[in-house]
């Protein structure tokens, strides 16, 4: 018989179960090619989308994603657009319509369908990767 730990699909589903949600981190290629990224499953039951960061360590990004998650339950959902200062004490956060969201194995496998808001981090002087003068390589924080 198969231990639920033996699967990452079935131990995130025993997650989700027990949680509502989880998150799932992925780290870089050996190469350097694709930059770390972390994303949420299951967020999609509550109606929301699921949120993704990409080029943080995995204690960072879970963070912000569990500041944003808490954010979310006392504020609602975030939308493309919506800037906000209260997941970090560094600066803003800013979320962007995820279009590319096949990098989201575990949530696809898990609920299927779903839409995902990137949550987009600014350099050392606030400026983020589509603005002039961004001091981050652009590998630093891929947009998807």
């Amino acid at each position: 018989m198969n231990e639920p730990d033996a699967d990452p699909v079935a131990r995130m589903r025993a997650i989700v179960n027990e949680y509502g949600w989880g998150i799932q981190h992925v780290l870089p290629d050996v190469q350097g090619e694709v930059a770390s990224f972390s994303y949420t499953v299951g967020l999609t039951t509550r109606g929301w989308g699921e949120l993704i960061i990409t080029g943080l360590p995995p204690e960072v990004a879970g963070q912000f994603i569990r500041n944003a998650v808490d954010e979310q339950q006392e504020n609602g959902p975030f939308q493309a657009g919506d800037q906000t200062e209260e997941l970090t004490e560094s600066g803003s956060i800013l979320f962007t319509q995820a279009a590319d969201v096949r990098g989201m194995t575990m949530t696809a496998a898990i609920v299927g369908s779903f839409t995902a808001m990137q949550m987009v981090w600014p350099d050392s002087q606030g400026r983020f990767p589509w603005d002039p003068d961004y001091r981050n390589p652009t590998a630093a924080q891929p947009l998807v």
